[in-house]
This record gives structure tokens, sequence and C-alpha cells, in this order.
């Protein structure tokens, strides 16, 4: 066997370990045997594309897009999340690992967003589906903008990037796992970096609020759960 052979007998060994390791943290974490296997048919063919090549960020985003585009749209968020959460794997940076999961950075559920041609698209989708009525979540948070003296286009700017957000979520469970697939659902509608950048702060912000003050639908599970 040649050294290049070897070589990459090796990496491909490598990038399975940092993958079965990815996959042994979520089942640690409650992941159940569906989510575990959509997470490793995606994350294997991730790592397909990106055998024989260095390990650093450029390779691995260029793999990434690649990776989308054979993905359907409906399943691109998830593939998204799964690529992100597993990045730190892949180059063997246990540390950020610990990080990420002492925050509970980790998903352990798959959830399927619709994915459209462009923003507009999706605003213009929110609009045919007739969908206006927002939880209170997003009142509360621009309201707390304003008392601390925002301004109304700024307002109008955080509103107009949230509504689309929280239309996304409307038919989802209220869970952090939907809002982080969400929230790269959103982030495959916009194009220009400095507004993924943006709606990335703004979301940050956000969730907390979503989180707290959810329609009152939801509430009521929340009372049935904790009184069952």
């Amino acid at each position: 066997m040649s050294s290049a052979d070897k070589g990459s007998k090796q990496e491909t060994g490598d990038a399975q370990d940092a993958l079965d390791a990815y996959l042994r943290l979520l089942e640690s974490k409650g992941a159940d045997s569906e989510v575990l296997v959509l997470r490793r048919r995606v994350l294997s063919r991730l790592n397909l594309l990106m055998r024989g090549q260095p390990r650093n960020t450029t390779i691995y985003r260029s793999a990434v897009d690649a990776l989308l585009s054979l993905c359907l749209p409906e399943d691109r968020p998830g593939a998204m999340t799964a690529a992100r959460e597993y990045y730190y794997f892949w180059i063997g940076d246990v540390k950020k690992v610990t990080e990420m999961n002492a925050r509970s950075g980790f998903t352990t559920r798959h959830v399927r967003l619709p994915v459209l041609s462009s923003f507009d698209d999706l605003q213009q989708r929110m609009q045919q589906d007739g969908y206006s009525q927002f939880p209170p979540s997003l009142e509360l948070y621009l309201g707390q903008l304003y008392e601390l003296g925002s301004e109304e286009e700024v307002l109008g700017e955080r509103g107009a990037l949230l509504k689309p957000l929280l239309y996304l979520l409307h038919d989802q469970s209220h869970h952090p796992d939907s809002y982080r697939m969400a929230v790269d659902a959103m982030l495959l509608h916009l194009s220009d970096s400095e507004a993924k950048e943006s709606f990335l702060s703004i979301a940050r912000e956000f969730f907390y609020y979503w989180l707290s003050f959810p329609d009152a639908d939801v509430r009521g599970q929340f009372g049935e759960a904790q009184s069952a």
C-alpha cells in the first residue's frame, strides 16, 4: 500500500471516528434512532465530499454548500444544523465541543421546514397563508426595544425579519431545537452576509422572549405537563 493510500485510509478512519463521537453525544442527550440515522446519512455524505481535502474552514464551508445542494429543500435546515454541530468534531477541537455541550449547543430533534428561493418568496408565502397572529413574544420584544429608545425604523426592520421566523415556527413544537433549525432555515433565505449577521444577532436577542412568552395554547400545554 502506498503512503497516499495509507494517508487516505487514516483520514477516512478519523472522519468516521469524529462522526461516531458526535452521534454518541446526541444519543446520550436523548436523540432517538430516527434522528441518529438521519444525521449519520447526512454527515457521511459530507465526509465523502471532504475526503482527501485539508481540514480547514474553507473546505468545510464549500462541502456544506455542496451538501445542501444535494438535499431536498425541506431537509436543508436540518442538514445545516447537523453540519454546524459536527464541525468541531471534524477538526478535533475538544475544547469547543465541551463548550458547546456546556451551553446546550446540540440539537436532538429533526425538524423539516420549507425553504423557498428567496426571502421575498418566504414573505409572500406567509402572506398567502394569511399568517398574521404572532405570539406575544414579538410585541414584548419590540416593546422593550421601544422603551430602550430604538427608532421606529429599527423596530420595523427587526419585525420584518422576525415575522417570517415565527411563520416558520408556527407549526413546530415549542422547543429550542425548533428555534435553532428555523434560524438556519432563515439564513438559507438571506443571500447577503451582512443581512445574515444582523439576523443572527436579532435572533439571539429574541430567543428568550420566544421561549418564555409563547401563544396561549402552548402555555396551556406547559400547564398540563406540569400538573400531570
